[in-house]
């Protein structure tokens, strides 16, 4: 016990700086696409799993002679690590989102079911107030010439 914790005490500080540039990235990546708040969850669930994972790396490949697999070992439990962290930063941010959809729903008293239709999957965007199909084929029909109309269909048909 006394030797894993000297281990421990020894590796544990190189691991954690060789995490930090992936866990910046993580948090840039996750501030990009939602904001503040998301990227601070991915960073602290990246940390908290990469870390870890990145020692058990460290501690699997410690007695292999060869340093380029102990380097692809280390590298793939950090990998492994960030992507577990990932998930859980996921996790964490879209129950924020059905928390934050029931306290919406409370709020403005419209039931919750109806209120979820109305918004895009996973995200707090509303559809309602989109054009109607029809309504659309309408305002195609007297706003553009039938050279653009057609290539405006042509860019809508989905392709197999």
């Amino acid at each position: 016990m006394r030797l894993a914790g000297s281990w421990l005490s020894k590796n544990i500080g190189p691991v954690v700086k060789s995490v930090l540039p992936g866990t910046a990235l993580t948090a840039g990546f996750g501030t990009l696409g939602g904001g503040p708040q998301a990227g601070a969850v991915y960073a602290a669930t990246d940390i908290l799993g990469s870390v870890p994972a990145t020692l058990l790396g460290r501690y699997l490949g410690k007695d292999i002679k060869n340093k380029g697999v102990r380097n692809f070992i280390e590298g793939a439990a950090n990998f492994a690590g960030s992507l577990a962290g990932a998930e859980v930063g996921g996790s964490i941010i879209q129950g924020g989102q059905a928390q934050q959809m029931a306290q919406q729903s409370l709020v403005n008293r419209y039931p919750l079911g109806v209120q979820a239709g109305d918004l895009a999957y996973g995200t707090q965007y509303q559809l309602t107030g989109l054009p109607d199909p029809t309504q659309f084929q309408q305002l195609l029909a007297q706003e553009l010439n039938p050279m653009e109309r057609q290539l405006l269909q042509g860019a809508l048909v989905p392709r197999a």
